[in-house]
């Protein structure tokens, strides 16, 4: 029985291919354990096949199993296997600047759901009372002022003004 392998290290996700011979055999049977799951392959008395070794635990263990008139013959390659090294990802903005952890957090997170809710694509803002919705408007824009207002104690005043405004309108529309 003759079993070998065109190379004995690789990373991971790379190619290896198997070559063996075993003429006599009743049945040829190719194990290949990687650490986390084994898989059993039958195969032809004689060949050669390629396989992709995408996941391991360090080795990965090729056996050729051959059976001779009842007798089962063995051999085990060990297949050193490193881990692909890994990149993290980097989100850029429309001019193709970097962002940081925050602002991609705001553009995957509160940017959609902020967008949705103005433009009342939202289900769940659809499915709110009117009432409910002018609570939110008036919430949102008071939070907002406060925050502004901090910065400019002036446009607190012209905010308040602007919310009567607002609000007379809506009475008056109704």
């Amino acid at each position: 029985m003759t079993f070998t392998t065109d190379r004995t290290s690789l990373t991971e996700g790379e190619v290896i291919e198997i070559n063996w011979n075993c003429s006599d055999a009743d049945r040829v049977e190719l194990s290949i354990d990687n650490g986390y799951k084994a898989t059993v392959l039958p195969l032809e008395n004689s060949g050669a096949k390629r396989f992709r070794l995408n996941r391991s635990k360090g080795k990965t263990h090729l056996t050729m199993t051959a059976w001779v008139a009842g007798k089962s013959y063995s051999k085990t390659i060990k297949v050193a296997v490193k881990e692909i090294p890994v990149t993290r990802a980097e989100a850029v903005d429309q001019k193709g600047n970097p962002m940081g952890r925050l602002g991609e957090w705001w553009n995957q997170r509160v940017l959609p759901k902020w967008q949705a809710m103005c433009t009342g694509r939202n289900a769940a803002w659809q499915a709110m009372p009117p009432n409910k919705r002018m609570a939110a408007r008036l919430l949102i824009f008071l939070g907002l002022l406060g925050l502004v207002s901090v910065i400019a104690p002036w446009l607190f005043s012209l905010g308040l003004l602007g919310l009567m405004i607002y609000l007379a309108w809506v009475l008056l529309k109704k």
